[in-house]
């Protein structure tokens, strides 16, 4: 029996279908333009937003969003019954626990604002089981734990006047939250029943070790204060005064040196309490006191944990003074100790070759110089080839100073003193040393950042059924402008979709992702193996690595801020390389937030001063955080004067910056900035500096505009009007 050749080709036509993946239904141009509009019109418009909320159509797997959307907009506009409807379906349309679990606690409050309490009890019994399950990032935990203990505290309330349970069960939660949950909205919101004054002293201790655990310092110093005379908690409390005054909140160092010192006769602590005493008090500038305090360290620790850092400061400590041939002796000792073994050697070297320079000891400070080439990298060996050109030039060896200066250019062009050694150069030759006019590579501001691909396009072949729905949501989460939840949904997809890639096009389908979701931290990774040391020379403007080494991140927003508040954005993305390396969700130990690493005291005082709120869950989205920093460099610009690299330096140590203008009234700018006292923050605008002359270089192909920047950054004069009082 033969088979009609036309049921042949519908057989084969129907085994190619089954065989090859749909394409994914994604948003329409129109849906996209709706729901960014109903987003940007949520706090101007709620009731616009809610009628075009109500028009966008169902988004397959990312209609959870859609759902959220319409419930936010619900409320806003008073339609309580609607968003408890929406945030059921919500619940029941995403796979998110931790999504799961907030729109439960969410309908749970709204059934309590209703009067609805066994509605609102009911699901709060749930809700207690499950909390253990709830994923994401600290802040976020604590902020719904926190709802939760609030929710069921109100509800205990609400029935207090019935149940004598209740009211006692009101209590124990309101107790809960003042020192569990010390500074969420949830507890700090009026309508608790006790208030911190009703606690016992225990409480109140434990309340003031949360406050500082969750950057709550000026409450933690009231609690700790009530508490320094406790017979119990005495020695603790002053402890964390101390480290308030001296660490946290940085505003009380003459109260920390006593607090240590008496502590230090109560033998409390006493290795921690030595250093601290002797931080103190180099913060006073009271250097004599402290290196009597080193002299005790190693003679009570002399294998404890600050020894190194006890010979690192005997020579630090008179450097900083200016006290030269003291501080070349304690210098010495240590690289007689040390080598080139401790992490703080490169820093040993460089102080003991500066402190010839100061002395104009150039031959000495020549072999300084070389010793320090070993180290590598573009801010130690580039600063040795540059400071070891500069004594030559000062011994009338000009040809000598320039071989120095031709090895600079040769393995460090595009660098802080690559840049520097063309304009010793331009001087040596009696040439025009503006940055400006100095000698720059050939061909950049070319360079092509456009992804290669259109992710949307490609149908991947390999993928599972729950995969492909995945990847649909990353697209679609991404095109509607919810690039932060797209880059949390690429996760668990990404390595199969760069599985069915190429080799030769992986870096180019790296990049395009990361274009596509935002994710810059995975381009740059990917092109430097998470090295900031990565291309020490220039960075080849053909090469897409360079591009995602350099990435213009979260490009439209960062402009956006940088026209708002009259910044290069160049500055902005090279501080954010620098900070974060591009991660929005960046927390520093020093309790930084975010691509662009603001702490929460200066981003409450921006938010201040713009007349915002300042929410620490949303601060590390790039369209919340950046315009804090873009304002607070635009301040620090201004205090000076917009040089590039002492703005740098303040956004790295504050305003302190000022100071070290002050100290060297008579210091050219390349010198003003070697005697910047703080080893981060020199390393940090030496870098920023660095990575500005990368993306100038890659970017800016306007040579007027590049000339303009470059000027700024490296100055022929560093004479400007310092305000009195900066700020922050």
């Amino acid at each position: 029996m033969t088979t009609h050749p036309l049921r042949i080709l519908a057989l084969i036509a129907l085994l190619l279908a089954i065989a090859t993946p749909a394409s994914a239904k994604l948003p329409s141009d129109s849906t996209i333009a709706k729901f960014e509009e109903a987003r940007s019109l949520l706090e101007r418009d709620p009731e616009r937003a809610w009628e075009l909320a109500k028009a966008l159509p169902d988004l397959g797997p990312a209609d959870d969003v859609r759902l959220d959307l319409l419930a936010e907009t619900a409320l806003r506009t008073q339609r309580t019954k609607d968003a408890l409807g929406f945030l059921r379906r919500f619940e029941k349309a995403t796979d998110d626990d931790g999504e799961k679990y907030r729109v439960r606690l969410e309908r749970a409050e709204l059934y309590a604002m209703l009067g609805e309490l066994d509605e609102a009890e009911s699901l709060l019994d749930g809700l207690r089981k499950d909390r253990r399950d709830v994923g994401g990032r600290g802040a976020d935990r604590r902020y719904l734990y926190s709802r939760l203990e609030r929710l069921a505290h109100d509800i205990a309330r609400a029935r207090s006047d019935e149940d004598s349970k209740a009211s006692a069960q009101a209590r124990k939660l309101a107790k809960d939250l003042l020192i569990n949950y010390p500074t969420e909205h949830a507890t700090r919101r009026a309508g608790l029943v006790i208030a911190p004054d009703d606690l016992s002293d225990a409480d109140r201790f434990r309340r003031a070790n949360n406050l500082m655990n969750s950057w709550g310092y000026h409450d933690a110093r009231e609690e700790f204060e009530r508490l320094r005379d406790h017979k119990r908690y005495s020695k603790a409390a002053r402890w964390n005064l101390g480290i308030i005054g001296l660490r946290k909140l940085r505003d009380r160092s003459e109260e920390a040196a006593e607090l240590f010192r008496e502590l230090l006769k109560e033998d409390y602590r006493a290795e921690d309490a030595h250093w601290y005493l002797a931080r103190a008090l180099m913060k006073l500038e009271k250097y004599d006191e402290a290196l009597k305090i080193f002299d005790q360290i190693e003679k009570r620790f002399p294998r404890g944990k600050y020894i190194n850092t006890v010979y690192y400061y005997r020579g630090w400590l008179p450097y900083d003074r200016r006290e030269n041939d003291e501080a070349i002796k304690g210098l010495k000792a240590y690289v007689d100790k040390y080598g080139r073994r401790s992490s703080k050697s490169s820093y040993i070297y460089g102080f003991l070759a500066w402190a010839y320079m100061r002395e104009k000891r150039w031959k000495d400070a020549i072999e300084a110089w070389d010793d320090m080439m070993p180290f590598g990298n573009t801010v130690v060996a580039g600063k040795a080839l540059y400071w070891k050109a500069y004594a030559l030039n000062e011994l009338k060896q000009p040809d000598e100073a320039k071989k120095s200066l031709d090895e600079l250019r040769d393995r460090y062009a595009i660098t802080y003193y690559g840049m520097l050694g063309e304009q010793l150069r331009a001087v040596i030759d009696g040439k025009d040393p503006r940055a400006s006019k100095v000698w720059w590579p050939e061909g950049g501001g070319t360079i092509d950042d456009t992804p290669r691909f259109d992710v949307t396009k490609r149908r991947f072949r390999k993928l599972s059924r729950t995969q492909r729905q995945q990847w649909e949501r990353v697209q679609t989460l991404a095109l509607i402008g919810e690039r932060h939840l797209a880059r949390e949904a690429l996760g668990s997809v990404e390595k199969a979709l760069l599985a069915e890639i190429p080799a030769e096009d992986r870096e180019h389908w790296v990049h395009a992702l990361g274009a596509f979701v935002g994710d810059y931290n995975a381009m740059y990774r990917e092109a430097t193996g998470n090295n900031l040391r990565a291309m020490p020379n220039t960075p080849p403007p053909g090469e897409l690595r360079s591009a995602m080494a350099y990435p213009r991140a979260y490009r439209e927003i960062v402009e956006e801020v940088a026209e708002e508040f009259e910044i290069s954005p160049h500055f902005v993305w090279s501080i954010m390389r620098q900070e974060s390396r591009y991660k929005p969700g960046a927390v520093s130990f020093t309790d930084a937030v975010g691509a662009l690493q603001m702490i929460p005291k200066t981003a409450r005082l921006v938010a201040r001063d713009l007349g915002i709120t300042y929410d620490v869950r949303t601060f590390f989205r790039p369209e919340v955080g950046f315009r804090f920093s873009g304002y607070y460099m635009r301040k620090l610009s201004d205090a000076f004067d917009g040089l590039l690299v002492p703005t740098a330096a303040a956004y790295n140590s504050g305003p302190v910056v000022a100071r070290w203008f002050r100290r060297n009234p008579d210091a050219s700018f390349a010198w003003l900035i070697e005697e910047f006292e703080y080893n981060e923050g020199r390393a940090y605008c030496r870098k920023v500096s660095e990575h500005m002359l990368r993306y100038l270089y890659l970017y800016e192909s306007d040579p007027v505009r590049r000339g303009e920047l470059l000027d700024k950054m490296f100055p022929l004069s560093r004479d400007i009007d310092l305000p009195d009082e900066i700020g922050y």
